[in-house]
């Protein structure tokens, strides 16, 4: 075998024209697979993290555009008649499309102390406002902007700073938060929502509270009363469709391992079955002929994944450097795991074997003085 190996890697530097040819197509080949699982577990960690809320929220049920959802006080008065019994808390919101900086993203607005506890933001750095002219902003749209912490925005000629970037759990489109206080004063609102969001207390029914206050008369049938995790859930099915579609995409994309080293070992043997058949006829075996093809093509397809993976990573870096993957507003970091490289390394040991295999299976059915005529 050491022998078969030091004439594999003769024969691939003497033959090193197609040897490069074979090398870039197999390397192309590994990359996408590298990505494209890199890709995958992108989105597998997402969904791993994510947390689907058991909120309820109120809202106008005959409005068609939710930006002109107005919310009467008498809804939030019949929620605050649940307290605590079946309602621990509740947070009035108003959001808004609005242009930041140019960019027109979604603006989200409620009272501050309920970020955290009702809304699940969690401050991935910096902190949250402490005026009036500070904001948050989520971390898919400080990627986008290559906003910074203590970086200034424009919203209606009004200079805010980014406090602090943020993650909101689920999947929700790109979006900037400030307290209940400032929006009133950029828009010069006194009062009026859009939504109610409702905690239920820990340990009661979610849809005992639902109906119940469905059914409240003070909301006369004119507001719909649903699962936040509803929303929710339709862009996680979204998510996990999509992951399974890319995971299934990368492994097909891994099959041209086989095809490429199949390629390359059909064309080598046409090309060298009259060095084939000389071999044969001063007595080497057919095993030793087999093994050094296999061998050799072996060896050329982990050349391709040592190339693949390089590139693979080197194209992560410059990803996340210049152009960060959005999804729903969701950044995605690629990341070449070790279990991403171990396994993209044993299915092309095993997927070249078996290309070489498939390849050389009939050659050894030719007569000697068939391959010596080149037939």
């Amino acid at each position: 075998m050491l022998l078969a190996l030091r004439l594999s890697v003769e024969d691939l530097l003497r033959d090193r024209n197609r040897t490069l040819l074979s090398l870039t197509g197999l390397s192309v080949v590994v990359a996408s697979y590298i990505i494209l699982s890199a890709l995958s577990g992108a989105f597998s960690l997402y969904l791993s993290t994510t947390i689907l809320s058991r909120n309820l929220i109120v809202v106008d049920k005959d409005i068609y555009n939710p930006t002109d959802a107005t919310l009467e006080t008498q809804v939030i008065d019949a929620a605050q008649d649940l307290i605590p019994h079946m309602i621990s808390r509740i947070s009035p919101f108003i959001f808004h499309p609005t242009q930041v900086s140019g960019h027109v993203m979604w603006l989200r607005s409620a009272e501050q102390q309920d970020w955290e506890p009702i809304y699940h933001l969690a401050l991935v750095k910096g902190v949250w406002p402490s005026n009036d002219r500070e904001i948050v902003a989520d971390e898919g749209v400080a990627l986008v902007n290559h906003w910074q912490i203590g970086s200034t925005v424009q919203i209606f000629s009004t200079e805010f700073k980014i406090s602090g970037i943020i993650r909101a759990p689920g999947a929700a489109f790109a979006s900037v938060w400030m307290p209940i206080q400032t929006f009133r004063k950029l828009f010069d609102l006194q009062h009026g929502y859009q939504a109610l969001y409702v905690q239920v207390t820990a340990g009661v029914d979610p849809e005992v509270v639902r109906t119940q206050l469905e059914n409240d008369p003070r909301l006369g049938g004119a507001y719909a009363v649903y699962f936040e995790e509803n929303y929710s859930r339709l862009n996680i099915l979204f998510l996990k469709d999509l992951s399974s579609l890319i995971t299934i995409s990368s492994l097909m994309a891994l099959l041209g391992i086989v095809f490429g080293i199949f390629n390359a070992v059909t064309l080598s043997t046409v090309e060298r079955g009259h060095e084939i058949g000389i071999l044969l006829g001063i007595g080497f075996s057919q095993r030793s002929v087999r093994n050094f093809l296999l061998v050799r093509f072996t060896l050329l397809g982990l050349l391709a994944y040592a190339v693949g993976l390089v590139a693979a990573v080197l194209y992560s870096v410059a990803q996340q450097a210049f152009a960060p993957i959005l999804v729903l507003g969701i950044p995605l970091e690629l990341k070449t795991t070790p279990e991403i490289a171990l396994s993209g390394f044993s299915l092309v040991f095993i997927l070249a074997l078996l290309g070489t295999w498939l390849a050389t299976r009939g050659l050894f059915n030719l007569r000697i003085v068939d391959l010596l005529r080149g037939s």
